[in-house]
């Protein structure tokens, strides 16, 4: 019997100009960043309420 291990992949925010150009593709709407990230990655850290 062989056991399955899983990798998750997880990012602590995802607006980070760096990325852009890098990780999302060039052109990619700001506004659309958080949707592509989440449809690469296991979890996506959202902190939002903590600098409110």
């Amino acid at each position: 019997m062989t056991a399955k291990s899983h990798i998750r992949i997880g990012i602590g925010g995802w607006t980070f100009a760096p990325w852009r150009g890098a990780f999302y593709p060039k052109g990619l709407p700001h506004a659309k960043e958080l949707a592509y990230a989440s449809e690469r990655l296991t979890s996506i850290e959202v902190n939002g309420t903590f600098y409110r």
